[in-house]
């Protein structure tokens, strides 16, 4: 058995917090050059292309690249896990592969939308109150998110 110390609840969350700033970030660039506004970089959080299936998409696709692809590419961590030191594995010790990414990324997102935020909600309880830190799609995907340092 390896022995790995599990990432903390403020590792974890600052992370989350991190990756949702460089996403925002990112979508203001983009709706920026888009719309040939270049304010809408600074003002992303009011900004639109003027079509909301086209603001859906962009927001997806950037989710889809930070935390599926990257993970992929960067030894299992997104910039903000990077940051941070701290990464995803498997239970058994494996690195994880795009498969798991993307299962994980497709399960939070789809719960979140049709449950209004209430499984990002819970998340944050089990990651504050578990001895192990770990997440809804971390118990059923049988992850565990561990430091680097």
């Amino acid at each position: 058995m390896k022995n790995f110390q599990l990432a903390k609840f403020y590792q974890r969350l600052s992370a989350f917090i991190l990756d949702t700033f460089i996403v925002s970030i990112l979508y203001g660039i983009i709706i920026a050059l888009i719309t040939m506004k270049p304010a809408n970089i600074l003002n992303r959080f009011n900004a639109t292309s003027g079509n909301s299936t086209i603001d859906i998409f962009i927001i997806m696709m950037l989710l889809i690249v930070l935390l599926v692809i990257i993970p992929k590419f960067n030894k299992g961590m997104t910039f903000g896990q990077r940051f941070l030191g701290i990464k995803m594995i498997k239970d058994n010790y494996e690195e994880t592969n795009i498969g798991t990414f993307l299962l994980r990324f497709i399960f939070i997102f789809t719960f979140s939308v049709a449950f209004l935020g209430i499984p990002l909600l819970v998340n944050v309880y089990l990651m504050l109150f578990r001895r192990d830190h770990k997440t809804i799609q971390d118990l059923l995907f049988k992850t565990s998110v561990i430091q680097t340092k």
